[in-house]
């Protein structure tokens, strides 16, 4: 009798101890980064306008011999998409570059009297937001990056350009394949960088963030989807038959649209986080 009620006894120790543990595995499932506005997060379905200016003073995209440089940088559409717990934040975009030249070489020739065809609008991305290369978003380690990819297909952008007479200009040329910035805080001080956004940090936020693209591309990255990390490599940019590195710094603001005009105006006094 006594050792049936040890047994019974162990039998019902385990049981918790089961239980215990599966409760710890539960809290250690990862959680995404996903964006929240005024304090609440943008739940799976929502959405909200974004817009964008330049903050570095030129962004730039160099494949090969050839550099193509732009002044301007806005968004044509923007919106940032709502998420689960479990999944990361996204965005919908196009993207319109202005005011570019492209300088170097093509043809063992250097490139003169050649104009780029303007507006320079992309085909529809999407970005999502990811983490740093060895991010440990169960222990808050790790700091935020963006990562954008044409939403069809490979290609970005195909660049264009009318050549004068006597002058010498690349041939049209597709920009495809995936880039990644930085997520950093606005100091408001351009071109002055602010801090990375780190997961340490959590949901501070802000009127605006900073995406910065830094000269040497990053190419590693921590995806969260359903509540689990997965390291991702390769990531890379590719333009003028050559890898390539895309420079530069956006500003990123909430939007709402103009109902007359049907464009993208700056909302100010609202903050916002790319953290829940």
């Amino acid at each position: 009798m006594q050792s049936s009620r040890v047994r019974l006894m162990l039998v019902a120790l385990f049981g918790v101890l089961a239980l215990g543990a599966l409760t710890a595995a539960a809290a250690q499932a990862v959680e995404a980064p996903r964006w929240s506005i005024g304090g609440t997060d943008l739940a799976e379905g929502k959405t909200h306008y974004i817009s964008t200016k330049i903050y570095s003073s030129a962004f730039t995209l160099t494949g090969g011999a050839i550099t193509e440089t732009c002044k301007e940088v806005k968004l044509v559409e923007g919106s940032l998409l709502g998420s689960n717990a479990g999944n990361p934040g996204k965005n919908n975009e196009v993207i319109e570059f202005t005011k570019c030249e492209v300088s170097g070489t093509t043809g063992g020739k250097t490139i003169t009297k050649c104009k780029v065809v303007e507006p320079i609008r992309t085909n529809p991305v999407v970005s999502e937001l990811v983490e740093t290369e060895k991010a440990e978003p169960e222990n808050k380690k790790g700091s935020l990056l963006t990562l954008f990819a044409p939403a069809e297909g490979t290609t970005f952008v195909t660049l264009e350009f009318t050549t004068e007479t006597g002058g010498n200009c690349p041939v049209n040329n597709k920009v495809s394949g995936e880039v990644i910035g930085e997520v950093r805080t606005d100091p408001n001080t351009p071109p002055t960088l602010g801090t990375l956004v780190s997961l340490e940090s959590g949901a501070t936020e802000a009127e605006s963030w900073l995406i910065n693209f830094p000269s040497t591309p990053i190419l590693k990255v921590t995806l969260i989807k359903n509540k689990e990390a997965t390291q991702v490599t390769d990531k890379q940019l590719e333009a003028f038959s050559s890898e390539a590195v895309l420079e530069g710094t956006a500003l990123i603001l909430l939007a709402k649209k103009n109902t007359t005009t049907g464009l993208l105006e700056t909302e100010t006094g609202v903050k916002w986080s790319p953290l829940p």
